[in-house]
């Protein structure tokens, strides 16, 4: 059996003296540290890997990503977003090699980074800010691994692009009334009823199973058994008196596990098209997404006074984060302060 070939710089003893063995290509090197004594070796070995600095590396940009996107399995539940973010990365820089990434490299992919075109393009259009940050993330975390994985002397300084700004749209609570009434499918409206009641993300809901769904306590348990937690949190909150009669609807057409499903399976990547079609019907003058959802609600907690705890709580969301983002309301919240300041 071959033995597991080692391309990290290490030590072997060798005739009574300790050397540095590592690989070149197909090629095999060794130099001897002069020393018998393995705290010596250890000594030397570290002199040899901070010479490194100097050399040029062999690992290619295109095995970092991967091995990135490996180490990853089994411990993030948006695998397959990662691994798109990873695509025009690697299209890029794949050919490169791991120590010549920097500002330069990363300067001249943001400012030729164009999304797919569309039917109504006239000229290739940048990607959104919003992706140009989540492929920086990437890029940022692949150069970490490898400077841990002991390929990379430190890892690159590059400055992060700027954050896109918060969302400053949110459908009023009439435009929501009219969306709901405009879904037309049992699915879309069960959903569109869970999110504009809950404030939960899209995944969120469409993984909800019935199981997590108690009648007896009124409450919905978003938090997947068996799944790790994240940074996006999940959580568990109660049921309002119309979002209870929704699910009891909801619930007299059940055909398997899923809250939200099609012909009893569940719908794993999204309802992109069917959401789009509701809000054409519902007459609205802008193009919300799912997420906007989220973000109304926070914004009719806002208006409605809900103190920004209970409200971070409710949509299992970060305080700062809720004021910073999610906090977009009508200035006429603020009309009652105004009205009662005297100096």
């Amino acid at each position: 059996m071959p033995r597991i070939r080692n391309d990290k710089p290490h030590l072997e003893l060798r005739r009574g003296k300790w050397a540095i063995v590592w690989w070149e290509g197909d090629k095999r090197k060794r130099v001897s540290t002069g020393h018998e004594d393995e705290k010596g070796a250890r000594q030397a070995l570290a002199d040899f890997e901070g010479d490194l600095e100097k050399r040029p590396l062999k690992m290619s940009m295109a095995e970092a990503f991967q091995r990135y996107v490996d180490s990853r399995r089994g411990k993030v539940s948006a695998l397959k977003r990662l691994e798109e973010a990873v695509v025009p990365l690697a299209h890029a820089m794949g050919h490169l090699r791991v120590d010549q990434i920097d500002q330069r490299i990363w300067d001249r992919y943001a400012t030729t980074r164009y999304r797919k075109p569309r039917k109504d393009d006239t000229q290739p259009m940048l990607v959104s800010p919003g992706t140009l940050r989540r492929e920086f993330n990437v890029l940022r975390a692949t150069m970490r691994r490898v400077w841990k994985d002991g390929f990379l002397v430190r890892p690159p300084e590059i400055e992060p692009p700027r954050d896109s700004a918060p969302r400053d749209r949110y459908l009023t609570k009439a435009e929501a009334r009219r969306l709901l009434d405009a879904c037309d499918t049992p699915h879309v409206r069960t959903f569109m009823a869970i999110a504009m009641y809950t404030g939960a993300r899209k995944g969120s809901i469409l993984a909800l199973t019935w199981d997590r769904v108690h009648w007896e306590t009124g409450m919905i348990d978003f938090q997947e058994p068996n799944v790790a937690l994240t940074g996006k949190r999940r959580s568990v909150v109660p049921m309002t008196r119309a979002l209870r009669t929704e699910l009891e609807k909801a619930l007299r057409l059940e055909n398997g596990d899923h809250v939200v499903h099609w012909g009893g399976k569940a719908i794993p990547t999204g309802l992109r098209w069917s959401f789009a079609k509701a809000c054409e019907r519902a007459g609205l003058t802008w193009k919300p997404t799912p997420h906007h959802l989220k973000h109304s609600v926070a914004s009719w907690f806002a208006m409605d006074r809900v103190p920004i705890d209970q409200a971070a709580d409710w949509l299992a969301t970060d305080p700062a984060t809720l004021r910073r983002v999610y906090r977009k309301f009508d200035p006429s919240y603020l009309r009652s302060i105004a009205d009662d300041f005297e100096i």
